[in-house]
């Protein structure tokens, strides 16, 4: 299942949101991630990765 890592600077405010997963989603598997300015963006993208098992979503 892929998740959302807040990013932070050096301040410890949030810049951004990062989505990972593990392609494929085994443990084996490699991790991928996708990087986003907020968190609404970051969770359309992180169940448009769940929906597509754990693999980069189709574009459209």
């Amino acid at each position: 299942m892929a998740s959302i890592v807040p990013r932070r600077n050096k301040a410890g405010d949030i810049h951004s949101y990062q989505v990972k997963w593990k392609d494929g989603g085994t443990r084996s598997d490699r991790w991928q991630s996708e990087r986003f300015d907020d968190e609404d963006s970051a969770k359309v993208f992180k169940d448009a990765v769940d929906e597509a098992g754990q693999h980069w979503p189709p574009a459209g």
